[in-house]
């Protein structure tokens, strides 16, 4: 008894250190959560079901709050100078500025694709999923011109609804597909792999790892070996999102931040 009452206690302090379980807050949202990512810096964004977008510090701290008349399609937080959206409803792609109190919008030019999907930025270029032709493409921001295309021909030919998010990350391009996980792509758009399992919700990225919640844990891969580990959650959420310092556990109307480190 005493043996096991050891190990029980051992295993609590292990978990708890590797997750850093200090609370640094609590924020309660002011409306249904819809999405929820992190920038480079490491603040917390939530995109809610009303159309208002929120960022939060690493505290807690709201930096700034928008809201478009309904949720983009795709948001990106990018660096946190500046986050990226795009709005399928409307055929527009935009920026706003840190603050969160100015948007630059654009139509999509037709030149760029015939029935844009998914539109996610890779410095001064775009990477389109393009409905029509099940292409992905590489183009200039302000140049009606295509630089690069790949048709996904080693994908399985599905609806385009199983596509439901599109992001460049360390030269690889990312596609989520809800029927069979995460589609990697090099700079060039050629298919690399698939990581992940059907059904996912998002993805993010900590360091050179791309990481899923599975249950109530996040599986970690490394881009570059392959090698996977699991982190174990402290409670139930529907994203959680890493940085070297925070732990962001975010539910339907709660975002509960915690210490960690990796």
């Amino acid at each position: 008894m005493k043996h096991l009452l050891c190990i029980g206690l051992c295993w609590f302090a292990l978990t708890h250190l590797a997750f850093g379980q200090k609370t640094v807050a609590g924020v309660d949202l002011p409306g249904d959560l819809l999405w929820a990512g992190i920038d480079r810096p490491g603040d917390l964004t939530v995109v809610l079901r009303s159309g208002e977008v929120i960022k939060y510090d690493k505290n807690g701290r709201k930096q700034g709050q928008y809201r478009f008349p309904l949720p983009p399609t795709l948001y990106d937080p990018i660096d946190g100078a500046q986050s990226f959206f795009f709005d399928r409803v409307t055929n527009t792609y935009g920026f706003l500025d840190a603050t969160m109190t100015t948007e630059n919008r654009h139509p999509m030019d037709p030149a760029f694709a015939i029935s844009p999907w998914l539109v996610c930025p890779v410095l001064h270029e775009l990477w389109i999923l393009d409905a029509a032709d099940f292409n992905i493409k590489k183009t200039k921001l302000h140049a009606a011109a295509i630089s690069l295309e790949m048709q996904l021909k080693h994908l399985p030919q599905k609806q385009v609804e199983d596509y439901t998010f599109l992001r460049e990350y360390q030269n690889y391009t990312f596609l989520l597909d809800q029927t069979s996980g995460i589609h990697i792509f090099n700079s060039l758009g050629k298919y690399v792999r698939t990581e992940g399992e059907p059904g996912l919700a998002y993805f993010n990225f900590l360091g050179e790892e791309l990481y899923y919640k599975k249950g109530e844990e996040l599986i970690m891969i490394d881009l570059y070996s392959g090698e996977k580990r699991k982190i174990g959650l402290p409670q139930a959420c529907s994203f959680a999102l890493l940085t070297d310092e925070r732990m962001y556990l975010a539910d339907t109307r709660k975002v509960t931040i915690l210490e960690f480190k990796p």
